[in-house]
């Protein structure tokens, strides 16, 4: 529930990556001459190769034309894409235009749209219900289906049929991929004696280790949460849950929301949830009502983003401090036979209005899940600074949504790795962390507005109110547990029928 999210980080956030939030820069990235680049044979058999078209798929136009993408990407990085995909296909010319990922995204799009100026192409941002009623998106089934690459993906995205919006068509997908982490802080495990947990952690072991590192006498809390285990809990405890709310791809199951629900409202108020931001609480334990808890070194779990790691977990203010925060991954309730795992996902889709939708769906895959776009993705994340000198990999780099072991490997060398050749302290200390959170996240679920239609009004007219009646009113949320699934169910219906006729 994206409501559930702590100011102070946005605003650490937005001041690493303030170039990233220009509001309305639009590039257009025209072919670059290589006539002086020389060639091997070998190369050119390889560039021939690469640029063959997959099997199955229709071949893309010989005809002059242009592209135009929006989005809500890295500014620096995606006219470097625009140019490589250029690069392949000389007589496409793409036009990419960024606008900050606020309020205002999608009320831009849609007035692109009103204006005669749709998108060939672009990305969604957040609730699916705005695109889909406003028939923006294009059916792209027929090159999803039909492309080897598209197989070759995060597991659950085909799975869950993600973007299919519970229809037989595939209208978006995701385009990047922001696995949850628990980031365990070593040196409150060690200052407090505490065995870091087993990165095979199940749902006790964790709500074990959150109390275990709750030290009043050292003014220490076990946690404190960007994102909910009351999210968290239905994904860990049920194998077919695919959403929010139990969500199984057709309908919501509350019983396992309710048990998370429930169990959020005793941590807080058994005083193992740090202080919430902002509060008389907040000031009196760390001195500052506007101090952030993940901030202060006196918390033994941040339940956050992958962004934050690089963002600001891996700087130099957070090491100058002592903070040792290594990610776990959201574990799941022993014997539920769940493997799956809690994310972040961003989607896109090709225009309902484009001329050219074979070209628009390689444009998309490129900039999103595909691993040539990723590839040199890589080498835009190793290379490239903004206008103001920060490197693009530290202003929320995704993790690949390719399965493609070259790019993990590519992508793994940004992070600690105890299976480094050249291995540091650091890799060995971290090292074993990072390599089994990899191991572990690609199975994602994805927050319920991205995927589920009519989600966004059930969260704002139904539940509003409910997690707080539990926390502080000492209700039951297993009382609520009906009534609310009948409602998020009703809601569903409702919003497939406006946005499909169903």
């Amino acid at each position: 529930m994206r409501n559930m999210k702590k100011m102070i980080s946005l605003l650490m956030v937005l001041t690493l990556s303030i170039t990233m939030f220009t509001s309305c820069a639009k590039s257009t990235v025209k072919e670059e001459d290589t006539n002086d680049t020389t060639v091997t044979e070998t190369e050119a058999a390889e560039t021939e190769a690469a640029t063959e078209e997959p099997a199955g798929l229709p071949e893309m136009t010989t005809e002059n034309i242009t592209l135009t993408y929006v989005h809500f990407d890295n500014a620096t990085l995606v006219p470097y894409l625009a140019e490589k995909f250029m690069e392949k296909y000389p007589n496409i010319t793409v036009e990419t235009q960024y606008y900050p990922a606020d309020a205002e995204y999608n009320n831009t799009l849609l007035n692109m749209v009103n204006n005669g100026e749709t998108p060939d192409c672009m990305m969604i941002l957040g609730n699916c219900d705005f695109a889909l009623s406003n028939q923006l998106l294009g059916d792209m089934t027929e090159y999803w289906e039909t492309d080897p690459e598209s197989q070759n993906v995060l597991p659950t995205i085909n799975e869950a049929k993600m973007g299919y919006y519970g229809t037989d068509k595939k209208y978006a997908s995701p385009m990047k991929f922001f696995p949850d982490a628990i980031y365990a802080d070593m040196a409150v495990f060690d200052k407090l004696n505490v065995e870091m947990p087993s990165t095979d952690w199940s749902w006790d072991e964790m709500i074990n280790s959150f109390k275990a590192v709750t030290s009043p006498s050292d003014g220490i809390y076990g946690f404190n949460q960007f994102h909910s285990i009351v999210t968290y809990y239905p994904v860990a405890a049920d194998p077919n849950c695919i959403g929010e709310f139990g969500w199984d791809g057709t309908s919501f199951h509350m019983e396992n929301w309710a048990k998370g629900v429930n169990q959020w409202a005793e941590l807080v108020n058994g005083k193992y949830h740090a202080p919430y931001f902002d509060t008389d609480e907040n000031e009196a334990w760390l001195g500052d009502r506007t101090a952030w808890a993940g901030n202060s070194g006196k918390l033994g779990f941040q339940l956050d983003a992958w962004w934050t790691y690089l963002n600001l977990f891996d700087t130099d203010e957070y090491k100058a401090k002592g903070i040792e925060f290594v990610p776990y991954t959201t574990p799941v309730v022993e014997g539920s036979g769940s493997k799956n795992v809690f994310g972040v996902l961003d989607f896109g889709g090709i225009s309902s209005g484009t001329e050219h939708p074979r070209e628009a769906y390689e444009l998309l895959k490129w900039m999103g899940w595909g691993s040539e776009g990723w590839k040199y993705k890589l080498e835009a994340y190793s290379t490239l600074k903004d206008e103001a000198g920060v490197d693009i990999f530290r202003q929320s780099m995704p993790l690949p949504i390719t399965l493609d072991e070259t790019i993990w490997d590519g992508i793994k060398a940004f992070y600690p790795s105890a299976e480094k050749e050249n291995a540091t302290e650091e890799d060995l200390k971290y090292g074993p962390y990072f390599d089994a959170f990899f191991e572990k996240c690609i199975n994602v679920i994805p927050f319920g507005d991205t995927q589920i239609p009519g989600f966004v009004n059930f969260i704002a007219e139904a539940y509003a109110g409910i997690e707080d009646s539990v926390r502080i009113d000492g209700k039951n949320a297993a009382d609520y547990a009906a009534e609310l699934e009948e409602k998020a169910n009703t809601y569903n219906q409702e919003a497939m029928t406006a946005c499909f006729g169903e």
